[in-house]
């Protein structure tokens, strides 16, 4: 059974005082900094509205869970898309977020095109665990802004997915949310028809915390 709901209804994020937010990053700034080495991989952050956010670990359960996405996707589609795992995206709110799983418009992404940016995205996709709250909230919101058509989370604290489509790029919002629980099946606008069992790990993998 699904169970629509609007996004209003799920757990905000509030944001600190102005007076007591840091510096915020630009793009470039952020950009540069990569370039010279400042930041390396060993960092861990992601941009998100200027803000460094630190990334959490990836454990097992979210590891299988995407490795499972990855496959069915490939298999589904091919060589058709470019399909990219915990790798960059360009938004133009001063947000370059590293989400779980893209599937975009095949091209070779590189120095000379950068990461994708929204036009180029087809389908965004979060595992969340422990990090429901931020997917939910600002990382939603930066996703309605820039106009993302379809994003997933894919819940695994409650064995579910939540697809939000139609964003709002004004407000910063999605449209429609519409839950769906472990044994439904659901048609994405982009990729047809999907069991939610397909794209969760089994239940013992959550024993595991991410």
């Amino acid at each position: 059974m699904t169970t629509p709901i609007t996004t209003g209804e799920l757990f905000r994020v509030t944001t600190a005082p102005a007076e007591a937010r840091p510096l915020l990053w630009t793009l470039e700034r952020y950009h540069n900094a990569i370039d010279c080495g400042v930041l390396t991989t060993e960092d861990r952050v992601e941009l998100l509205f200027g803000h460094l956010i630190p990334k959490m670990p990836t454990g097992e359960p979210h590891a299988v869970c995407l490795s499972q996405l990855y496959e069915l996707s490939y298999d589904r589609f091919g060589k058709q898309y470019t399909y990219r795992a915990q790798d960059p995206v360009t938004l133009p709110n001063q947000s370059e977020p590293e989400p779980d799983f893209v599937i975009a418009r095949r091209k070779v992404y590189g120095k000379a095109v950068g990461h994708p940016k929204q036009d180029d995205i087809l389908l965004l996709v979060e595992i969340s665990q422990k990090t429901l709250i931020y997917d939910r909230g600002d990382k939603l919101r930066s996703y309605a802004l820039a106009g993302i058509a379809e994003y997933w989370i894919i819940n695994l604290q409650h064995r579910q997915v939540e697809v939000h489509l139609d964003p709002d790029t004004a407000v910063g919002d999605y449209r429609r949310t519409t839950i769906y629980r472990e044994q439904d099946q659901f048609e994405s606008p982009f990729g047809g028809d999907f069991s939610v069992l397909d794209l969760l790990p089994p239940p013992d993998q959550l024993a595991t915390a991410e």
